[in-house]
């Protein structure tokens, strides 16, 4: 990848943002790097003074080398520790708030686009390529100072001897475009290896979450060889990008010792012809590894700008929705909804699939409660996903207390309105922060009453860590009933005016269901309450009952209008009554 210096300068500035408030961190680093400049460009000077001492007898003077060796000694490692404790201050400040940044911008990437693609690509993202967000400005201050060094170093080797300084200038040249050519190829291959490594987070993750099914489907060995290609694949390319910078290191490594050979054949011409002192020497063999470290400076100092570059296109395609299309919103805002919500002439299919739902109109007034009832794929939880705008509509309009939803802002909608979905997602956390989460002033009486009326109250006290007993990820140690009346609770203690269940009491036994009922018979003429029936029975009692069918809406009414005057619906019921027999 040819790296472009507009944008480097541009992720530059706009890495530098998130650094601004820690940059007292950085200043710091900064001073202690200078000061480092000119310990490493008098050490050499002072050990070359302590060997001609030493082979001289000029004890007194060889003394306070010794002296002069030491004090330098425990100020480069003082030094060495302050800077690395600011350097660790900063990285950590600046990583947080890259960290925060991506995580919630991915929050914000369309519903339809975080399905399409793999966790892995995210994951990758808001971990390694953060990291190298977050070490760019002290990897840079650290290469800067070491080229000054080299340089000044470089430039004092031209008075001391012009030919040798001639043949290191040809080397360095030599190297540095080998090594820029090396980092061109090993880029490359990087990228290759990047793209490895979001499929391998992606599959693994997938593994590790549905450890559960695949033990059920007694499926290990088809996902561990599925897993073990993965990985191979990975590793190739990881070995790969390897291989390929440590061949041009043999290379680079075998020409620094022609060069090394050839600086030992010319000094020692010009020692024995009087032409050089043994102690110039001295300082030339010193000074040595400095002045070759210029090409390897640069080598590393290029290889991070690309690496560099690689990470911030990764990471500001997350943050711009360059790649991945975010949810848009409008700004009227609608502080508190009575929850009245109207469907419009309303078009809607997933991709390029046929069409989900088919010209959908209905009215639903404040604190109705209406249940939507129809086969397993009519298109009932698409109406729920609409109405938390999840998706966007094709055609025609969802409309929120009369206003279209398009025109709101993302609180008036998803602050109005609480899922329960058949699935829910339970955090890895205890059941005291599962709810604590959505509500960070929560207070104990507010969550035991949610719980109660949740019917998980009781169940929560046989726990023997009651509240602050941790679920597991994915609340693996719940049962899938116990999982839904946490997902009820949540909800609950939200206390919005519109509550969505989608098919939320499907996994529940017969009286525990009756209990979900209650809950949701009391909150009834208070809340607009909105149902996918998994069962009929359980909600022959709602105020209205809306039948979808092949994405259309096919009926309207009470159970009892409905059994009276719709077919597909008395036929549903009759079925149902039938399984139950």
């Amino acid at each position: 990848m040819e790296v472009n210096k507009k944008n480097i300068i541009y992720y530059l500035k706009r890495t530098y943002k998130y650094a601004k408030k820690d940059k007292k961190y950085l200043y710091f680093f900064l001073i202690l790097c200078i000061i480092m400049c000119f310990i490493e460009i008098l050490s050499p000077l002072i050990a070359a003074k302590k060997i001609i001492a030493l082979t001289s007898g000029f004890w007194e003077q060889l003394f306070l080398m010794i002296l002069a060796t030491f004090g330098i000694e425990i100020l480069r490692n003082i030094i060495h520790f302050m800077s690395s404790k600011y350097s660790l201050k900063y990285y950590f400040a600046v990583k947080k708030n890259i960290q925060n940044d991506v995580a919630k911008e991915t929050l914000k990437i369309k519903t339809a686009i975080l399905n399409k693609n793999s966790s892995g690509v995210f994951i990758e993202r808001i971990t390694n390529d953060v990291n190298t967000l977050a070490d760019i400005f002290t990897l840079m201050t650290d290469y800067g100072t070491y080229l000054i060094t080299a340089i000044g170093i470089f430039i004092s080797m031209f008075f001391l001897n012009k030919l040798i300084f001639g043949l290191y200038f040809v080397f360095i040249l030599i190297l540095f475009f080998l090594q820029k050519y090396a980092g061109e190829k090993v880029n490359q291959k990087r990228k290759i290896e990047k793209a490895k490594g979001d499929k391998s987070s992606g599959f693994i993750s997938e593994l590790v979450r549905g450890v559960k099914d695949i033990k059920i489907l007694n499926a290990e060995t088809s996902f561990l060889n599925r897993a073990g290609e993965i990985i191979d694949e990975r590793n190739h390319s990881f070995y790969d990008t390897r291989y390929t910078r440590y061949m041009f290191r043999l290379i680079i490594g075998s020409i620094s010792d022609c060069l090394d050979f050839l600086i030992m054949v010319v000094g020692l011409y010009y020692i024995l012809k009087g032409q050089l002192s043994v102690a110039t020497m001295i300082v030339i063999i010193n000074y040595r590894s400095n002045i070759m470290s210029i090409s390897g400076e640069v080598e590393n100092f290029i290889d991070t700008v690309k690496t560099f570059s690689l990470a911030s296109e990764r990471i500001f395609d997350v943050i711009d929705g360059n790649n991945y299309s975010k949810e848009v919103f409008g700004e009227e805002k609608l502080l508190k909804a009575t929850g009245q919500i109207e469907f419009k002439n309303v078009f809607f299919h997933y991709d390029d699939n046929e069409e989900v739902l088919k010209n959908v109109s209905f009215t639903i007034k404040s604190n109705e409660t209406v249940s939507f009832v129809g086969k397993s794929g009519s298109g009932k939880t698409t109406i729920f996903n609409l109405i938390a705008k999840l998706y966007e509509t094709e055609k025609g309009e969802v409309l929120l207390d009369g206003i279209p939803i398009n025109n709101l802002d993302k609180d008036s909608i998803r602050g109005n309105l609480s899922i329960i979905s058949q699935n829910p997602y339970i955090f890895n956390m205890s059941i005291r922060d599962n709810l604590k989460i959505i509500k960070e002033d929560l207070s104990e009486e507010e969550m035991i009453l949610a719980c109660k009326r949740a019917s998980l109250h009781d169940f929560v006290m046989s726990l023997k860590d009651g509240y602050d007993t941790v679920v597991g990820e994915s609340g693996i140690t719940l049962s899938g009933g116990e999982r839904q009346r946490l997902a009820i609770a949540r909800a609950l203690v939200l206390k919005t005016k519109i509550i969505l269940f989608d098919e939320a009491t499907s996994a529940l036994d017969n009286e525990t269901q009756k209990e979900i009922q209650k809950s949701i018979a009391n909150m009834q003429g208070e809340y607009t309450i909105l149902i996918i029936a998994h069962r009929l029975s359980t909600v022959i009692n709602s105020d209205r009952l809306i039948l979808i069918d092949d994405g259309q809406v096919k009926g309207m009414g009470t159970h009892e209008e409905l059994l009276k005057t719709n077919k597909i619906y008395k036929k549903l019921y009759e079925l149902e009554l039938k399984k139950d027999k």
